[in-house]
């Protein structure tokens, strides 16, 4: 009987400290734009994401679209439309890999195109 109850208590606490991380993997929509910093190798922090729930924008973002559905991935103007600010994209602000990797915007569906005041708040430095 103690076992099963130390068992229980273990799940509840890995439960709980997973619950933050599942949080942070909440998707919102967002407008990534290009802050003109170029690579030469990935991760790269090439760019912002406004996040239009909370207005708030994260700079140095890397960008992942290998979550998009194929159709959308091929799109031939995909990323001059992305870096350009042009598109609201459905995601996550993931912290992937080592401490100093740029945070990265994971990018799950394409919303709709942006507004013109949407693009210039992304792209303010």
């Amino acid at each position: 009987m103690f076992g099963f109850r130390f068992a229980f208590l273990g799940l509840a606490a890995c439960l709980i400290a997973a619950l933050p991380s599942l949080a942070a993997a909440q998707s919102s929509d967002y407008v990534y734009c290009g802050n003109g910093i170029v690579c030469v190798r990935a991760p790269c922090p090439s760019g912002n994401a406004l996040d239009l729930a909370t207005g708030k924008i994260i700079k140095g973002v890397a960008l992942n679209t290998t979550e998009l559905s194929p159709l959308n991935r091929s799109a031939p103007d995909l990323s001059d439309k992305l870096d350009a600010g042009k598109l609201v994209v459905r995601g996550s602000i993931q912290h992937r890999g080592e401490t100093s990797d740029p945070p990265m915007l994971v990018v799950t569906d394409i919303e709709r195109a942006s507004k013109t005041g949407e693009r210039k708040r992304c792209a303010a430095r």
